[in-house]
């Protein structure tokens, strides 16, 4: 593991070291990031008192299958939640890789992957941030954090050491079960079924029923037009209607 007082961004650095030939299981944690960035290349808010960890696997998959480890940081978020402050019935999933909590998110998760011609996965990082002692008010999405929404101030050490352990557990299951294992956990605390979602992508929208995450990981939903599977996409969720 290394510990930085401030870094561009943790991907950015595993990132850098991955193309030097860095080992497996490396973990950058920084206490601020001065470029941090989500999904799409949105800002990722971060200043002292956050948690911004990154760490480098080396899969031996195509870049597919290597996707579905997006999946595996919010569940060892999850479980270092609940290990340090007991069952939190209101912590949820939003796929393909949120946290939320009271339906606000307070962790999120950007995989990047390095890749050769024939779209084999030479590397992955798996970059989280989880929102402990504040969050951003301008956001799309509505956020919180864990001391403004249940009144605890965790302390982050714990919060990196445990998070980590479950995270080399899951990606453990992963290698020697593959998928299926992930795939129930996410879903026990994802949305639920019938659950009235819009998904964004590009300029396209489109809006259904949540029905399930399949075996590849893609998000399948019930629309007017019948059944979409999408791979990609930003979640939203939307009054129950009836209809579109």
């Amino acid at each position: 593991m290394i510990i930085l007082d401030s870094v561009d961004s943790t991907n950015e650095e595993v990132k850098r070291r991955a193309v030097q030939n860095a080992n497996e299981g490396l973990v950058v944690w920084s206490k601020t990031q001065t470029s941090g960035k989500g999904r799409n290349h949105r800002e990722w808010v971060s200043n002292l008192g956050n948690l911004y960890i990154s760490v480098l696997f080396r899969p031996n998959c195509n870049l597919f299958r290597a996707a579905q480890l997006s999946f595996i940081p919010v569940i060892a978020a999850h479980n270092t939640l609940e290990h340090l402050l007991g069952v939190l019935t209101e912590l949820k999933y939003k796929w393909p890789n949120d946290l939320l909590l009271k339906k606000k998110k307070i962790g999120g998760t950007l995989l990047e992957a390095g890749s050769d011609q024939k779209s084999w996965a030479n590397w992955v990082v798996l970059g989280f941030g989880l929102n402990l002692k504040h969050f951003p008010t301008s956001t799309i999405y509505p956020a919180t954090s864990i001391k403004d929404e249940l009144d605890n101030e965790l302390e982050i050490k714990e919060v990196v050491e445990i998070y980590i352990q479950n995270l080399a557990q899951l990606y453990s299951v992963w290698q020697d079960k593959g998928f299926e294992p992930l795939r129930k956990k996410w879903l026990a605390r994802g949305h639920m079924i019938d659950d009235v979602l819009q998904i964004n992508f590009g300029r396209e929208k489109i809006s259904g029923f949540f029905r399930t995450v399949d075996e590849k990981g893609s998000l399948i939903i019930k629309t007017n037009d019948g059944s979409r599977r999408l791979s990609a996409g930003e979640v939203y969720s939307l009054p129950i209607t009836g209809e579109f």
